[in-house]
This record gives C-alpha cells, structure tokens and sequence, in this order.
C-alpha cells in the first residue's frame, strides 16, 4: 500500500481528474468514431458512384447513317435502311493520345445471319480484349474470353447463342463488307454482359435487358476480326481512360483539337457532369470531416490537461524515488501506464457506444447525388485515428511534466519552495 502511496500519491483529486479525463475521452471519442465512420461509408459511397459513373472515360463517338442491311435474299421483304454508327474515326488520329491515356478502340456494327427459314439481326462488337476487360462487366458462363491474336473467334451471350442455335465450339455465319460469308467460331458463353458505354439499340435483336435502349448483349470478336468483316481499320467509337481524373479536362480539349474539322465525330464527357452531381455530397462529407478534426483537438486538449495536473503533482514524489535509487525512466513508468490505462479504456468504452449507438444507415444530406444511403463503416483509418488520439494525450499530458523534472536538480524537487 505504502508503495501505491509513494508512486501515486494517494487518491483524491487526482484520482477524480484521472476519471474525468478518461470520461472526457471516452465521449469524445464516441463523437469522433460515430462521425469518421460516417464519412467512412461516405467516402465508399462516392467511390462506388465514381467506379459507375467513371468520370475518368472520354467517349468518342461517330455520328449514326442511315445504312442499307442486306435482307435474305428469298422471299417478300424488302431491304430495311437502319441506323446505324458511320466509321469515321481514323485510330491513328488518336494515336497521340497514348502518352497521356488509354485508348479502347471498337467496331460496333449491325449484321444479319441469313437461314434457310429467315434471318436474324444481331449486334457485333470488335473489341480489344484486354483492355475492354477492364472497363466494361463480363461474367463467363462457358468456355474462355477473346484474345487479342484471336481470328474468326467470337463469345456472345447465352441468349444471343440460343437465337443462333450455337454452342462452344459451334459456329456461324457473318456476311462482310465484299458480300462474302466469314464463318466464327464460338470460344465462349457469357452469362452476364455490361458493355461500358454500349450503342443505342435501334433494331430488334437479341437482348438479355428486355425492353432496354442500348444494346445489352451480342456477338463480341477481336478488333483485327472486325476489320475483316468490316473491310476497314476506321472505328465508329472509342472510349479514351484518362490516367488520373485531373487529366480529363486537357485530355478533352486535346481531342476536341484533333477532331475539330470532323463535323462527325463527337466527343463526351462525364467529369463536369460527375463532379457537380456530388458537389454537395462532397461538402456535406467535408462538414463532418471537420466536425470530426474540431472534437477531437478539444478532446485532445482537455484530457491532455486534466492528465497533466494529474503528473504536476507527481514532482516531489518523483524526486524521492530519484533519492532512493530510482531510474528517472523507471519513476515515470507509472505516470505513463496511468494515462495509457485511462485512455485506452476511454477509447474502448467510445468504441462500443458508437457501435451500439450509432445508425446502422445514414442518409447523407444531398441535393443532387442519388448515392444511396451510406453504411458507416468502422475500418483501419477509424483504428488509427482511435489509437493516434489516444497517444497524444498521454504525450502531451506527461512532456511538460517530464521536462520540468529532468530539468529540475533533486533538492529543488524536494524543497517545499521549489513546488
């Protein structure tokens, strides 16, 4: 007892500023939790919207002709004129966007697959595999994707396969541009597609999205099998991946130079559009961003301060441990487990009140962004915090007083003048 005496210095007051600083912090930190968690969710919230919405694409577009589609050459019907993307896009034009972006250049085009019975209009895609993969959502039922070596090979969808009566390993025909036949051959079934930027669908084919407005399936091929089918390298659109969503804006003024005598081709863009939906979702988050900075310097400074006239006490206990043999780091051992114990127990008792607190959902104030309702999330940036508040008080409470006594000679602790 004696012992706890001599290093503590008893109870009373300092015992109650001891408490008072842990149920300070405690409190304070529940705030501070409850609001990071918060805009932890946010933050994924507006990942997530950004992931959707990719404000980093630039798409470039061909303008639609009215394009003449060879109907089957037996019976009544009479060849139909659709609309339909015009090629106009030189890829080497955009090859001087390669510095500064990606470049994911394609062929979409309207084809009919002639049988004995009838015809069939279907949606063709020459794509480059490896970087369509990345940008756009496909789910393989069967088989494998295409490769960008890949000739006279296609994967199309589950219901485009069955409205061509084909499997793996199946093939069917396309007519090309010199009205002869190319036989593809199917490496894969897809189960799910999400065509990132798809054409508008202007003719009845084959949709896994009924009733939707862009094309939501079809026959997928590689760009170099396209362009036999095709005839030409030109494209009819392209999707331009800025490196960093700072680079958009001069990576749009770049191609609105390099294209601005093609009366045809069309450039748009999402970053204006993306930035002002989330304007004030953004503000909101930097509210409670500084919601959470403003409560925890004020915790930070009070229990630092209730911590240290916990300490300021301790100097002439200090200076009898020092006169009987204790090392200055072994005498202020206790001080430091003090304030750790206190604050660490704050940190948890604040954890469990804003877990057992705090809204399961929050719907962020927004006039604007359709983000859903945020989900406050209790990840590795709230533990961090939660530990960093916590250390800096125990350092800020104990560096002054630390200072003071190693400062001060053993008979001036001691003397009752030099307290």
């Amino acid at each position: 007892m004696i012992w706890i005496k001599l290093i503590f210095g008893g109870t009373g007051r300092r015992s109650f500023e001891a408490i008072a600083a842990g149920v300070v912090l405690a409190i304070a930190i529940a705030i501070v939790v409850g609001s990071l968690m918060v805009v932890e969710g946010a933050r994924a919230a507006l990942s997530q919207a950004e992931r959707d919405d990719r404000p980093d694409i630039v798409r470039v577009t061909s303008r639609f002709n009215r394009a003449l589609f060879e109907t089957p050459r037996s019976g009544t019907l009479p060849p139909m004129t659709l609309p339909v993307y015009e090629p106009l896009i030189d890829p080497a034009q955009l090859a001087p966007m390669g510095n500064r972006a990606t470049v994911v250049a394609r062929q979409s085009f309207l084809r009919n697959v002639v049988f004995d019975e009838g015809f069939l209009n279907i949606y063709v895609f020459g794509i480059e595999p490896d970087l369509e993969w990345r940008i756009s959502k496909f789910s393989l039922s069967r088989g494998r994707f295409l490769r960008n070596d890949d000739r006279d090979a296609a994967v199309l969808d589950q219901l485009s396969a069955h409205a061509l009566g084909v499997d793996i390993g199946g093939s069917f025909p396309i007519r090309k541009a010199d009205d002869q036949d190319l036989s593809l051959t199917v490496v894969g079934i897809l189960e799910t597609v999400a065509l990132r930027d798809p054409p508008p669908r202007t003719v009845e084919a084959p949709s896994p999205i009924a009733d939707s407005s862009f094309v939501s399936g079809g026959v997928f091929v590689s760009l170099r099998t396209s362009e036999a089918i095709f005839g030409r390298p030109t494209l009819t659109d392209a999707l331009i991946v800025a490196r960093s969503l700072r680079d958009v804006p001069s990576v749009v003024d770049q191609l609105q130079e390099i294209f601005r005598l093609e009366p045809g081709v069309f450039i748009a863009e999402r970053y204006n559009q993306f930035f002002r939906k989330v304007h004030d979702f953004t503000l909101t988050l930097g509210l409670f961003t500084g919601i959470s900075a403003a409560t925890t310097l004020l915790a930070v400074a009070f229990a630092s301060n209730l911590l240290h006239d916990v300490y300021a006490d301790r100097r002439r206990q200090f200076g009898v441990l020092t006169v009987l043999g204790f090392s200055a780091t072994w005498s202020l051992a206790p001080d430091v487990a003090l304030g750790l114990a206190t604050a660490s127990l704050g940190a948890i008792v604040a954890y469990l009140m804003a877990a057992m607190l705090g809204p399961k959902q929050f719907a962020m104030p927004s006039l604007m962004a359709d983000l859903g309702v945020v989900e406050p999330r209790f990840d590795g940036l709230v533990f961090a915090a939660m530990v960093i508040i916590t250390a800096t008080v125990v350092v800020l409470g104990i560096v002054p007083t630390a200072l003071q006594l190693r400062r001060a000679s053993i008979a001036r602790t001691l003397s009752d003048d030099g307290l």
